[in-house]
């Protein structure tokens, strides 16, 4: 009898090959050939931002120049980066974060997707005394790149959202108190602001919920991509301190710099010596390139003035734009729409309620126009509920550049208008 593919290879494997979201992303992204008729609102990218740039440059150009250089190129760092960097992010986000953090408080990885991975199975599966614990999602939609990332299955529990409308079609998703349950979970995961809606969780629910989780010892992981201290992209909102049962995450990709894959974990000292022995296993080290430019930039405090003068000024602006747009084109094609009010982050959130084709149905007939965008229902993990935005929704991004937001925003228009349910 001849083995099938599967039948070769793990669960863990065979679950990866199965509608992953993160790897469709990804592939869109890689896979863009650069036509001119082509629109890439899918995916993550950050806006190149010529000033951002700018800075970088020189950065990267100073230490082509530093005897240092050698070393970023011919040596191996720690699993989780040298004493002398985790030292110095310390010293430089401590003030940022509202607490006296320590060496000990600090992990580099490569990437905070690559941190995650070894997060939420960190707190989650069966553990050493037999039990079995999962991961709550207090608020869905919550980010692509987690559902896949467990090595046991079953583990996602989603707390389904309370939709707040918040004017003419705009809306909000909060936290749902009366169904909040930690039964059996071992970590909460959320993202401030979230991807993909752009929500920032206001403080009093994050301590509303620290109230229960604390009873019974449950971390909570806040991966702060796009929130404070860089880029900052949380509109009005408070910015989140550091504190117990808190583990942070931090990334370089959003401020401009995918491709040197640095993300940065604060937590507890206990937290940071066993993600260590993960990074060991599974990395053997920390790439060299991030937390040398990190180093300059913390030093020479360029990430609070690029945040606030140059990246957060530009992505609202960019936002201000998008939504204009998006709204003209809708409304000139009589579409029915809700879109999530975007309180930060790079991306809008729409919900198409008379869709008569599926988010997923229609980010193929989108990119059979040459359009990106992101089919919505691959962001609730966990949510064994009914609830119709997972099928209406889609994520894009307003990093692109305007000419091709509008053009975007005419075509998805034209599309959604034409697989409209007719009115009664």
């Amino acid at each position: 009898m001849t083995e099938t593919m599967d039948q070769k290879h793990s669960r863990w494997a065979k679950r990866l090959r199965e509608n992953q979201g993160i790897r469709s992303l990804m592939e869109d992204l890689g896979k863009q050939t650069g036509h001119p008729d082509e629109i890439p609102l899918g995916g993550g990218n950050p806006a190149h931002i010529p000033e951002a740039e700018a800075v970088f440059h020189e950065t990267f150009a100073n230490l082509t120049k530093d005897p240092a250089f050698r070393s970023l190129l011919g040596d191996y760092q720690a699993p989780i980066g040298n004493d002398h960097f985790r030292e110095i992010a310390a010293e430089s986000l401590s003030s940022h974060l509202g607490a006296n953090l320590r060496k000990e408080n600090i992990a580099f990885f490569n990437g905070s997707q690559n941190a995650y991975s070894y997060l939420l199975n960190l707190h989650s599966g069966i553990m050493a005394d037999g039990s079995f614990k999962k991961i709550l999602l207090p608020i869905v939609p919550e980010y692509i790149g987690y559902a896949d990332q467990t090595i046991s299955e079953g583990v996602f529990v989603a707390n389904p959202p309370n939709v707040i409308q918040t004017g003419k079609n705009r809306f909000r998703y909060e936290l749902n108190k009366s169904s909040f349950d930690l039964t059996d979970v071992g970590v909460l995961a959320i993202s401030r602001p979230t991807n993909p809606t752009g929500n920032v969780m206001n403080l009093s629910d994050l301590e509303w919920m620290e109230g229960k989780t604390k009873e019974q010892n449950i971390p909570i992981l806040i991966d702060l991509a796009y929130g404070n201290p860089f880029p900052n992209l949380i509109g009005k909102e408070d910015p989140i301190h550091f504190g117990e049962g808190r583990t942070l995450s931090l990334s370089f990709s959003k401020i401009g710099l995918p491709g040197v894959r640095l993300g940065i974990v604060i937590s507890n000292e206990e937290t940071i010596e066993i993600l260590s022995s993960f990074a060991a296993v599974g990395n053997l080290a920390v790439g060299n390139l991030g937390v040398f430019m990190m180093e300059q930039l913390f030093q020479k405090n360029l990430l609070s003035q690029l945040s606030a003068n140059i990246l957060r000024p530009f992505y609202e602006s960019r936002r201000d734009f998008a939504l204009e747009q998006f709204t003209l084109a809708f409304q000139k094609m009589g579409v029915a729409f809700e879109i999530h009010d975007p309180m930060g982050g790079f991306f809008l959130w729409i919900r198409f309620p008379k869709l008569s084709i599926s988010n997923h149905q229609l980010y193929h007939l989108c990119k059979d126009k040459r359009l990106f965008i992101v089919s919505g229902h691959y962001f609730f993990p966990g949510l064994n509920t009914d609830f119709s935005h997972t099928k209406e929704c889609i994520r894009l991004t307003y990093c692109r550049k305007e000419e091709e937001l509008a053009r975007g925003a005419q075509i998805l228009a034209e599309i959604v208008a034409s697989h409209q349910a007719k009115s009664e």
